[in-house]
């Protein structure tokens, strides 16, 4: 059990799926920055994953941190969007064990930073491993999420399920 930092794709992903509700049954303590608490829940009012991260946040099973970093945040936002820089800040300043990003860019300049990130997917691998969800179940997460729009390529698919053998 760890520390983890959610970025709003991971929260939308995993609600879109109905798993956000067991990330704490994966990392012991789960945060977001501000501005991807807004973005899910004020600007994405009435879209996926607002009443879910409502629910976790009042529940106590997310908490919402504010970023304290400016100066990471301010050299991260060209290219990047704010709620990925914030996350970013917030892992490092609370030396988050992982940070979990599924934006390509986002994940690049994590990994420059020396976090150890991983994505959606690999949430999914976890929840397996810890017998939430089964093998067919996981399949069943990777077509659905490329139905709403989640770019997964055949192969990672066929990576997934020789993992899983």
């Amino acid at each position: 059990m760890s520390k983890a930092v959610l970025n709003s794709s991971v929260i939308i992903a995993l609600s879109t799926l109905g798993h956000l509700d067991e990330i704490t049954q994966i990392f012991k303590h789960v945060l977001i920055a501000k501005s991807v608490y807004e973005e899910v829940c004020v600007k994405g009012r009435g879209l996926t994953g607002e009443k879910e991260l409502l629910k976790a946040v009042k529940d106590g099973k997310i908490l919402v941190k504010d970023v304290h970093n400016r100066w990471i945040v301010n050299a991260l936002l060209d290219p990047l969007a704010i709620g990925e820089a914030e996350s970013i800040a917030l892992a490092v300043e609370e030396n988050a064990d992982y940070i979990v990003l599924d934006d390509m860019l986002a994940r690049r300049r994590a990994i420059s930073m020396g976090l150890n990130v991983i994505g959606t997917l690999r949430i999914l691998r976890l929840m397996y491993d810890a017998k939430l969800i089964g093998k067919s179940e996981v399949l069943d997460s990777l077509e659905k999420l490329r139905q709403v729009g989640f770019r997964i390529s055949d192969d990672v698919i066929r990576k997934v399920l020789q993992e899983l053998q």
